[in-house]
Formats: C-alpha cells, sequence, structure tokens
C-alpha cells in the first residue's frame, strides 16, 4: 500500500470509530477535523480532556493526550509506515484503539488524570485501557 492510500484509508476508519463511538454514548462531542501540509488532524474535546490524534502522509500516526489539570503526554508515536507491514491490519486496529478511547473520554467527560495511556499498534490495548476503562465502570457508569 501507498503512502497517500495509507493515509486516506486510516483516517476514513478513524472517523467511522468516532462517529460509531459517538451514536453508542449519544454524546455530540467538539470534534475538529482538519488537513494541513498532508497531515490530518483530529481533536476530541469533553470537559477540558483532549484527545489529539494525527496521521501524515508519511505514514506517521501520533497521538497526545490532554486533561482538565493541564497534564499532557507529549507526543506520542503509535506508527510508523514500513512497507513490509500489514497495513490493513494496522489500520484497523488504529481505528479500534482510538475509537475505544474516545468513547471512554465521551462516557467520562475527560480523560481524568488518565494522559499516561500509552497505545501502539503492538501494545496490548486491553492492559493499556485497563485502568480508565475500571474507572468509568466504577466511577462513571455506576451513578
Amino acid at each position: 500500500m501507498e503512502k497517500v492510500d495509507f493515509q486516506k484509508k486510516a483516517v476514513v476508519a478513524l472517523l467511522g470509530k468516532i462517529a460509531e463511538a459517538c451514536g453508542e454514548t449519544g454524546v455530540n462531542p467538539n470534534i475538529t477535523v482538519s488537513t494541513r501540509h498532508s497531515v490530518t488532524c483530529f481533536q476530541l474535546r469533553r470537559r477540558g480532556g483532549c484527545i489529539q490524534v494525527s496521521v501524515k502522509q508519511s505514514g506517521e500516526m501520533n497521538y497526545y493526550l490532554s486533561d482538565i489539570r493541564g497534564k499532557c503526554s507529549g507526543r506520542k508515536i503509535y506508527y510508523q509506515f514500513c512497507p513490509e507491514d500489514s497495513h490493513e491490519c494496522i489500520i484497523e486496529k488504529f481505528a479500534a484503539d482510538f475509537g475505544r478511547l474516545y468513547k471512554g473520554l465521551l462516557i467520562a467527560d475527560g480523560l481524568s488524570g488518565f494522559t499516561g495511556i500509552y497505545l501502539s499498534y503492538d501494545a496490548d490495548t486491553d492492559m493499556e485501557l485497563k485502568e480508565y476503562e475500571d474507572y468509568i465502570r466504577t466511577e462513571c457508569l455506576s451513578h
């Protein structure tokens, strides 16, 4: 897959997961999607929390997380394009990982200090989101 096609498919997949998360939660969040200089950037803000994901034409996917208290993860790289990789699988996991994180943000009304979440195409998403999703279940859904 060419880098440009990779970017287009990743953007479409992520947009679909964001829409799915909004539909499942019934929340109409503050979403900004922009493309400049061959970089598509998604920003989802919710009560002081922000998830920003960038998909570059170079094939790099990166993100940063910030919360209402001013804690910020700094830019973290999710994936860097390699021609030998299985790009369809990477795009699918990328969209699923960030769709899941977006859904959590919508339910929890923010990141609530969970800016240290590390997502990567080769990371265990269940392990990385466990504490945040446990917090959502106990603190946000039980009330």
